[in-house]
């Protein structure tokens, strides 16, 4: 019955928002508790919202408990100020997909997407950093990883079951800005063979877990990383294999700026 009501509810938003491009994530019952899992809610918005041919789904203050969903053509996630994504503490949560480590939002083969702390009209202003925030929970993350490793019931290394908090792969025309980005059980964001990637304005701290990178890209093309904050306890930024048309320029952490990469 409740799946009834569920699928019901679906198909009166799709009528209802067929003309929009820009949608609540309330509209199709996010709740902002900070105790209900939205996992489905907000997958069933991104899945709906993609088929009728891109949008913004904004998220407003409250706190949305979410496991990993999975971002798709044209939409670009928006927290608001007061608004936090928060990663639910539980090993079997987590999901990639071939050749994308886990992550509470992942994307492959995705083009025009994005997560952002504000609405588009503000994106240009990179002093403000940090409106809109995503945390991963990561000790507690982790501590499920361990027990559930330990007893036997996963099949994982810890570094593989560890979720980052953006995961993205094959991907053309990626915006992450605007963010406080907090505690990843893993890496912070990664990018793998990615195209026309901007990285701004974000802030990232993740203290909790060792070896916490901020930022690991490989193989990708036109990377812009520009004015973010790092606290991590890994490397700030971290690359690996062929990228090209990277750059990366005011950058800093609580020791100073980083050095800027021109390649």
């Amino acid at each position: 019955m409740k799946k009834f009501f569920f699928s019901f509810f679906v198909a009166i938003c799709a009528l209802n928002l067929s003309a929009q491009t820009d949608y609540k994530a309330s509209v199709f019952g996010c709740m902002s508790d900070g105790i209900t899992l939205n996992t489905q809610s907000i997958q069933t918005a991104i899945n709906i919202i993609s088929s009728r041919g891109g949008g913004m789904l904004h998220f407003y203050v409250g706190r949305y408990l979410t496991g990993t969903i999975f971002l798709k053509n044209n939409v670009t996630i928006v927290l608001h100020e007061g608004a936090t994504l928060v990663g639910v503490p539980s090993a079997y949560d987590y999901a990639g997909l071939p050749g994308v480590p886990k992550g509470l939002i992942v994307a492959h083969g995705q083009s025009n997407i994005g997560v952002v702390g504000s609405t588009p009209e503000y994106q240009t202003n990179m002093d403000v950093i940090g409106n809109g925030i995503i945390e991963g929970q990561g000790k507690s993350v982790r501590k499920s990883i361990e027990t559930q490793i330990a007893k036997g019931y996963l099949n994982e290394t810890i570094e593989q079951a560890s979720p980052a908090l953006i995961s993205f792969s094959e991907c053309t025309g990626v915006k992450v800005t605007g963010l406080m980005l907090r505690e990843a059980a893993g890496d912070v964001v990664t990018y793998n063979d990615c195209k026309n990637v901007e990285t701004a304005g974000l802030l990232i701290e993740s203290k909790d877990i060792a070896g916490s990178n901020g930022l690991v890209f490989s193989k990708c093309t036109g990377l812009n990383v520009t004015n973010n904050f790092f606290n991590v306890s890994g490397k700030p930024i971290k690359s690996s294999a062929n990228s090209k048309e990277v750059k990366s320029s005011d950058n800093r952490t609580f020791a100073g700026s980083l050095s800027k990469i021109t390649k």
